[in-house]
């Protein structure tokens, strides 16, 4: 899933790159390279901190109950009131 600062380190690459073309100027690579690097690193940062997390979240489902008795004397009450 995107987020909102991906989504502007992208945009300020295109224009790095879009935006040094005036003047007969080279385009900025070095700009480029840099906004696309720190692209990778916050990727591959947020793709470990999910899998961490899916983890953890398998592991507490795992320790959960998968079935549970439930003892509710409400109804009986009720009942014994209508009656």
């Amino acid at each position: 899933m995107w987020n909102p600062l991906s989504l502007v380190m992208e945009a300020a690459a295109i224009m790095a790159i879009a935006l040094a073309n005036g003047g007969g100027k080279p385009p900025d690579w070095q700009d480029f390279v840099g906004i696309v690097c720190l692209l990778v690193i916050n990727s591959t940062i947020s793709f470990i901190e999910e899998n961490n997390a899916r983890n953890a979240v398998a592991a507490l489902m795992a320790g959960l109950a998968s079935k549970t008795k439930v003892h509710n004397n409400f109804l009986r009450y009720i009942s014994r009131i209508k009656d």
